[in-house]
């Protein structure tokens, strides 16, 4: 079965959402794996409620991934928990934030643990799950199934590296600070945009649907030689002793090989942003890469039987956690047998 988890998604409901702690309990609740969609549209009617609580929401947030990212080093919680270095306590965040952490609290303890300890962070997803993340400067990350991205930010730059699998970024807007994706040697540079980037061995796809992107190559994943001073937004964009490869516009798709220049076409949008909603959208798409594209989100296995039925053209809308559901669609239209073989795999052959 599908497994999804979050660090924003949704808020409480009722008359815990009014109040000066309001913001908190949204933060709490959404940190939460028991969030609904009721959550969520609650969410977004308490932000439409009044033009503050956007700005007080994100400030909780801000101190929640604060908090978030000092609970993995064993020295911050023992600072932040009055306990010996030697004997660390694990943090529970939604209790931190229920408790009603306060701003300054917060604030201060992360001023005498210094900001060294706030600048790494690592997010993992297994086959299977996805993962909704708010970073600390604003901007929201979704990682899709298998997936591993490394943040690092600090006062000049908003450093991630995309390891493997696939993620989706909606970048808040920092003139003096440039936001940096690294895929292997390949950089995707951006400002305040939307994107996503797609990683598969030392081979990427970068698909732009707001803003701009700067797309560099054999780049060292080092700070920028540049001073926050010596420009504005667009300096900022393509700072730096390499030239980019490529400027991307909304709906340009770049296919990044190594040794090989990149490759720009126009895509239909909707086809990459389908993941998000758990789902695969098939246009004429072939039955191997079909079964292949399945196969990234665990469950039962899709095996072609037969290296023949590769080349079938497939299309139509599927749930990515049902690939029996695609397997019998698949059945009804071409000569294919789907059986389910003993270990659980999903066999498709020739009929």
């Amino acid at each position: 079965m599908r497994k999804r988890s979050s660090m924003f998604a949704g808020g409480p409901k009722g008359p815990e959402t009014a109040g000066p702690d309001a913001a908190a309990d949204w933060v709490a609740r959404l940190a939460s794996d028991q969030r609904t969609r009721e959550d969520e549209q609650g969410l977004q009617g308490w932000l439409a409620a009044n033009g503050a609580n956007a700005a007080t929401f994100d400030a909780h947030a801000r101190i929640f991934n604060g908090v978030g990212a000092l609970a993995d080093d064993p020295e911050a919680r023992a600072i932040l928990m009055g306990a010996k270095v030697e004997k660390p306590a694990r943090l529970d965040r939604r209790a931190l934030l229920g408790g009603g952490l306060a701003v300054a609290a917060a604030g201060a303890a992360a001023a005498v643990i210094g900001p060294n300890l706030l600048a790494g962070k690592t997010y993992r997803t297994e086959p299977g799950e996805q993962r909704r993340l708010r970073l600390a400067d604003g901007s929201t990350v979704m990682l899709n199934t298998r997936s591993k991205l490394r943040v690092r930010f600090d006062g000049a730059e908003r450093r991630l590296f995309l390891d493997y699998g696939q993620a989706w970024f909606q970048v808040a807007k920092d003139a003096q600070r440039p936001f940096r994706v690294f895929v292997g040697k390949d950089e995707v540079r951006a400002l305040g945009t939307a994107f996503d980037v797609r990683r598969e061995g030392e081979r990427a796809t970068v698909t732009l649907e707001e803003g701009r992107v700067a797309i560099f190559r054999d780049v060292s994943g080092q700070p920028l030689p540049v001073s926050p001073a010596s420009g504005g937004a667009s300096s900022k964009l393509v700072a730096g002793p390499v030239a980019p490869a490529v400027i991307l516009s909304p709906g340009d798709e770049a296919r990044l090989v190594p040794a090989v220049a990149p490759t720009v076409a126009a895509v239909d949008l909707a086809h990459v942003q389908a993941w998000r909603t758990e789902r695969v959208i098939l246009e004429s798409t072939p039955l191997g890469e079909a079964v292949a594209e399945f196969n990234r989100y665990g469950g039962p296995r899709l095996v072609l039987a037969d290296p023949g039925l590769a080349d079938l053209p497939v299309s139509g809308v599927f749930h990515t956690d049902r690939p029996q559901a695609f397997a019998e669609a698949v059945a009804t239209s071409f000569p294919v047998r789907a059986t389910t073989a003993g270990d659980g795999r999903i066999v498709l052959a020739h009929r």
